[in-house]
C-alpha cells in the first residue's frame, strides 16, 4: 500500500472528506487529492499533522518496516509536536499582553473621564447614574473636557488609542493615550482667550488639543515603523 492509500484509507476511516482534511490541515483540497493519488507528497510538517489528525503516527503512514527509521521519525514527531506548542504558548501570551495592554488604556480614558466628571459635573441635583453618564459638565475650565464629550471626540480617541493593542500595537496606542492627556491638559491651561469673546473665539483649547493628539498618531505609526525595522 502506497502512502497515498494509507492517506485515503485513515481519512475514510475517520469519517472526513478531503476538503475538512484540507480545512485542518491548512493546505487546498487539491493538495490533498493529488496525495491521495500519489501524484504527490506531503511535506515534513504536513506528515505530522495527518498523523495527529488521524491518531496514528508518521510511522504508520509512511509504513515504516525498519526499527532504527521509526525511532527517528518518532523523534522529530516529538521535537515537531514541542515546536507546536511552544508556537500556541507564545500566541496565548502575546493574545493576554495584547488584551492587558488594551485594558490599561481603556482604564486609563476612564480615569480621565471619571476625574472631570468629579471636578465638572456636580452630583447634588441627579442620581449616581445621572452623574456618571448625563450630568453636563460646568463651571470654571469645563469648554474642553465638555467639548470632547458632547462631540464623541473622547470616546473615539478612547478607541484609536485602545484597539491597536489588541494587534500588538502597544507603542502607539500609549503615545496617543500620553497625547490626549498633555493636550487636554494644555488646551485647559492655555485655551481660554477672553479677548475673542465678542467674536465667538473664547477658548482655543480645541485646537491645542486636537493639535497634539493628531501630531500623536503621526508619531506612533513613526515609532512602529521604527520597532518594526528593529
Amino acid at each position: 500500500m502506497t502512502v497515498g492509500e494509507r492517506i485515503k484509507t485513515c481519512r475514510q476511516n475517520a469519517g472526513m472528506s478531503q476538503e475538512k482534511v484540507a480545512d485542518l490541515i491548512g493546505v487546498s483540497r487539491q493538495a490533498v487529492t493529488k496525495w491521495e493519488a500519489d501524484q504527490s507528497a506531503p511535506n515534513t510538517e504536513n506528515l505530522f499533522k495527518l498523523a495527529e489528525l488521524f491518531g496514528t503516527t508518521v510511522d504508520m503512514l509512511l509504513d515504516t518496516g525498519n526499527t532504527a527509521s521509526s525511532s527517528a521519525v518518532e523523534q522529530v514527531y516529538a521535537l515537531f509536536k514541542k515546536e507546536e506548542e511552544r508556537k500556541r504558548t507564545d500566541r496565548r501570551k502575546r493574545r493576554n499582553e495584547n488584551m492587558a495592554a488594551a485594558l490599561i488604556v481603556v482604564c486609563a480614558y476612564l480615569t480621565i473621564y471619571l476625574i472631570g466628571r468629579f471636578i465638572w459635573c456636580d452630583r447634588s441635583n441627579s442620581s449616581l447614574l445621572g452623574w456618571l453618564v448625563s450630568a453636563k459638565p460646568s463651571g470654571s475650565n469645563s469648554y474642553l473636557y465638555g467639548w470632547l464629550l458632547n462631540s464623541d471626540l473622547f470616546w473615539i480617541a478612547m478607541a484609536i488609542s485602545a484597539v491597536p493593542s489588541l494587534f500588538g500595537r502597544h507603542r502607539f496606542s500609549f503615545v496617543t493615550l500620553l497625547a490626549f492627556a498633555l493636550g487636554l491638559l494644555a488646551g485647559i491651561v492655555f485655551g481660554p482667550n477672553p479677548a475673542g469673546a465678542p467674536y465667538g473665539h473664547d477658548h482655543y483649547g480645541w485646537a491645542i488639543w486636537g493639535g497634539i493628539y493628531l501630531l500623536s498618531i503621526i508619531a506612533g505609526i513613526v515609532a512602529e515603523l521604527y520597532n518594526r525595522k528593529k
